[in-house]
């Protein structure tokens, strides 16, 4: 048996992967842009049978959608999914509060307010890409209070589905400065152990975020 054989198989097909998921979250494979295999392990620069591989993975994660003998092509971004998703993650990222909140240390409120210091930063220079890389960061440092890794893992994976449209929409719709100021609030109810105040201003930002991108896509 060729063991390094099928590692680089393996390897390749997990790389292509990563990186058509990559292009596809990022907006650089567009919705409902046509693409083909062919095509895409000529850029990658490796045979088909690994991008073949991936596509099909992509296509169960619904990044991609296929008609047999027509067409491939990256999944157009679905208004219903979109509001299903952001309230999965509202419910989830409370549980993460609910489950940490008794217990969070003074360095942890310190990386919450470093983060969101770096997104009033952003902000100012008028980044789009990093005001919505620290947008994300907060988030995601709030899910990592929890001692739930199981629920860090369902999360990540929903996630990527809300980057891919904020990817999309963040620099058109989102309202920056009240997302930060929301941060600011719920940064405050977490340092202060005040379950209420941190939950309800998480789900407003969450919806505020929603209905800013639902109105862009309308």
């Amino acid at each position: 048996m060729d063991l390094n054989k099928k590692i680089n198989r393996v390897s390749m097909r997990n790389n292509a992967y990563e990186i058509i998921k990559d292009a596809i979250i990022s907006g650089e494979l567009e919705p409902g842009r046509k693409i083909k295999d062919a095509e895409l392990s000529d850029q990658l620069g490796i045979s088909r049978t690994p991008v073949r591989e991936a596509m099909l993975r992509l296509e169960d994660e619904e990044f991609i959608i296929s008609k047999p003998n027509s067409y491939t092509m990256v999944a157009p971004i679905n208004i219903t999914e979109t509001k299903e998703i952001y309230s999965i993650v509202v419910a989830l990222e409370t549980l993460a509060l609910q489950d940490a909140i008794s217990s969070v240390t003074p360095s942890q409120i310190k990386k919450l307010e470093k983060i969101n210091k770096k997104y009033s930063d952003a902000i100012e220079a008028d980044n789009a890409k990093e005001c919505l890389r620290y947008d994300i960061e907060f988030h995601n440092s709030l899910v990592n209070l929890s001692s739930n890794k199981e629920l860090e893992k369902i999360l990540t994976k929903l996630k990527d589905k809300i980057l891919r449209v904020e990817s999309f929409y963040f620099h058109k719709a989102s309202p920056k400065q009240k997302s930060l100021n929301e941060h600011h609030i719920i940064i405050e109810g977490v340092k202060n152990k005040d379950l209420q105040v941190a939950t309800t201003m998480l789900r407003e930002n969450w919806m505020n975020s929603l209905s800013s991108i639902l109105s862009d896509m309308s």
